[in-house]
């Protein structure tokens, strides 16, 4: 039980060092999936159903190119179609924020689009931070708590921008509507967590999860993680998991760091 004492330790130090994030990042996503709906606050990836869901503020034509509602990543993201990275945020009321945006293609779509970008000469530290900026960090702190930073997937065109991610295990959640079908909520652990419970082994658990005996000695598994940013994805400010080695894995042969809530 050492590694659970410790790891009580440095998860009270880490909650006194967390800073606490800005912005709207409080309303639910509704939408199933998990996570928490993080506030998104460009009109370029904002959530939408439909086309005409995107750009409010902007007068009708005066996009440089149509405007488009992608459902190929979820929650859908507003964007419009481009030529180039000038036609991005070039109209009146566009662009909220400084976050710099790309044309891209995105997979098979055939047609380039307007996406928030991280790029790497695109990322900004935090306030007050210096030093490598972890592209993750940045989509969470710019563009929603449920970004990543991954490949537009365009082929020779690629580019690196910000899109939702699947949240999966470790997502904060209120009810099981909140988490994918194949997991549970579990309002007990901080923030709740979405998981599944009374695992044996990781053979249990989804991919890229252990079998953990958390501090209240049930087995959970939880998300696997290499940073920090791992851990925060798809969950509010207040509510961080915390990326440790200091658990109690159910396999003998567990190693590495896992996700744990507060």
């Amino acid at each position: 039980m050492k590694k659970l004492f410790a790891l009580g330790v440095a998860w009270t130090m880490a909650a006194a060092l967390t800073p606490v994030g800005c912005g709207d990042d409080s309303s639910s996503s509704g939408s199933g999936g998990g996570g928490t709906g993080a506030g998104r606050p460009e009109e370029t990836g904002a959530a939408c159903e439909a086309a005409s869901d995107c750009y409010p503020d902007v007068a009708e034509g005066e996009l440089a190119g149509e405007a488009q509602c992608l459902d190929r990543v979820r929650g859908g993201y507003c964007t419009h179609l481009c030529q180039s990275d000038a036609d991005c945020c070039s109209a009146e009321g566009e662009c909220k924020t400084d976050i710099s945006q790309v044309c891209s293609p995105f997979e098979s779509t055939g047609q380039n689009m307007c996406f928030l970008s991280c790029e790497d000469e695109d990322l900004v530290a935090a306030p007050g931070e210096e030093g490598p900026v972890d592209e993750q960090e940045y989509c969470q702190r710019q563009a929603g708590r449920d970004f990543i930073c991954r490949s537009s997937g365009g082929g020779a065109a690629n580019r690196k921008v910000c899109v939702p991610g699947d949240c999966g295990v470790g997502a904060a959640c209120s009810t099981g509507s909140d988490c994918d079908a194949d997991l549970e909520c579990v309002t007990t652990l901080g923030g709740g967590y979405c998981t599944r419970r009374d695992c044996t082994a990781d053979t249990d658990c989804p991919a890229n999860t252990a079998c953990v005996e958390h501090l209240d000695g049930k087995n959970y598994c939880f998300k696997r993680c290499a940073s920090g940013s791992d851990c925060t994805l798809c969950r509010g400010w207040d509510d961080d998991a915390l990326c440790s080695d200091a658990v109690d894995f159910v396999s003998p042969e567990g190693t590495g760091s896992v996700c744990v809530p507060g």
